[in-house]
């Protein structure tokens, strides 16, 4: 264990942590934890990069869900647990039912369970009047087709318990619905095997989410961020822009609609991701999720926001207390992700070494190792070699200077005789 966070705790308590997730995009949430509690966790792999952060761990199969709660017995049979938290997806209903055998308060199972199943929560916004998409959940092509006439093309076609937009696509006609629905079932999460397929209604407008913490009833939202999205008809997420984004009535519209859709699924003490479109009738719930966002959307909170950490954020829930009220943003920051432009072996980036010395540059990051293969939407989602962060006063520029400075960063790889068309 790092001294320096040992000697800048001054709450030692220890909360189990299950997965900690790719070093790139989660070791800042972890860092910050370990700041103010014992780590204790349970990962996937010998810890290397997590070993400063972690009093105690286990190495287990991750997809086993008996190894993982054998795993917690044992260390809560070491340690007094007083939280149980999870940023992997695939982890959130596992962590909820592992708090319950622990005896420790957390997000109630079926919650948990309804966060991993978007047509389970399209039931339930449509059962408490929260807007949403008009959807149906076809177990047959026959039955899509059929709900797609209905509600109009085009339509989104997508599995119900994948994350990131992985398989979400738009069709806009009868044959474009065929590939998709066979695309999204042959995509569906492993956990999930009844064959269903979630065909919706297409929203249209700008594309948000917003991440909150949730404690005895309260919703907090603490970071918003507007989404841009690529490679139709996927929806692959490229880049997004985190800070004082919205005017103030569409602030509390987003707001009300978010605080809606979470007591609808009965969500409680956890942290949340929830995307929406703002769309001409006023936002709309895409799905919530029950974990810490992605894509580094906390992290850019972090960034613009005096004093904010994560970390301790994430803690104070999990060990039933209300966190330090954020402040807020002072600027704005965007994310952008570097893709090749073709299916390549890749080598590694290449830019001017002066770029990362301009004011407005936040980071220039790999995250990819070389000699991993990287190709393009459907034959990979999430393809990423890397990734900009930037700074600017308005939104519009910040997404000028994101794609001209990943315009800057050139991937060196070998391309693939299979380059993606």
């Amino acid at each position: 264990m790092d001294l320096n966070i040992q000697e800048e705790r001054d709450v030692i308590e220890n909360i189990l942590v299950i997965g900690s997730g790719d070093q790139h995009f989660r070791e800042y949430a972890l860092r910050g934890l370990a700041k103010r509690y014992h780590v204790l966790l349970i990962a996937q792999t010998p810890t290397s990069w997590q070993s400063p952060y972690a009093a105690d761990y286990r190495e287990v199969e991750l997809a086993d869900k008996a190894q993982v709660l054998a795993a917690a017995q044992d260390l809560a049979a070491r340690h007094q647990v007083a939280g149980v938290i999870t940023w992997d997806e695939m982890q959130v209903a596992v962590a909820a039912e592992v708090g319950v055998e622990l005896g420790v308060p957390t997000m109630p199972v079926d919650a948990a369970r309804t966060c991993r199943d978007k047509g389970i929560q399209r039931e339930r916004f449509a059962a408490h009047d929260v807007p949403s998409a008009r959807f149906c959940l076809a177990d047959t092509l026959d039955t899509a087709l059929v709900a797609a006439r209905d509600i109009g093309y085009p339509v989104v076609v997508k599995p119900r318990g994948r994350a990131a937009s992985i398989a979400v696509q738009l069709a806009g006609s009868d044959e474009e619905l065929r590939r998709a629905f066979e695309f999204a079932r042959g995509s569906e999460n492993s956990s999930i095997k009844d064959g269903l397929v979630l065909v919706e209604e297409y929203l249209q407008g700008p594309e948000i989410s917003v991440d909150c913490w949730v404690l005895d009833g309260r919703v907090e939202p603490y970071v918003l961020a507007l989404k841009r999205t690529d490679y139709p008809p996927f929806f692959e997420e490229v880049a997004h822009v985190v800070g004082d984004v919205l005017d103030e009535q569409t602030t509390a519209a987003v707001r009300d609609v978010t605080v809606r859709a979470h007591r609808a699924l009965g969500i409680d003490r956890t942290v949340t991701h929830t995307e929406l479109m703002l769309t001409a009738d006023g936002p709309k719930i895409i799905e919530v999720n029950g974990r810490l966002g992605g894509e580094l959307i906390p992290y850019l909170a972090e960034l613009c926001t005096p004093g904010f950490s994560v970390g301790e954020m994430v803690g104070a829930v999990a060990t039933g207390r209300t966190p330090q009220t954020v402040a807020a943003p002072s600027r704005l920051m965007g994310i952008r992700f570097l893709y090749p432009t073709h299916s390549m072996v890749f080598h590694n980036l290449d830019h001017p070494a002066a770029l990362a010395d301009e004011p407005w540059v936040q980071e220039i990051r790999q995250v990819t190792e070389p000699g991993l293969q990287l190709h393009l939407p459907p034959k990979q989602f999430l393809g990423r070699a890397g990734f900009v962060i930037a700074t600017a006063d308005t939104v519009s520029e910040v997404d000028e200077r994101l794609l001209a400075l990943a315009d800057k960063v050139s991937l060196v790889g070998t391309p693939l005789a299979d380059q993606d068309q």
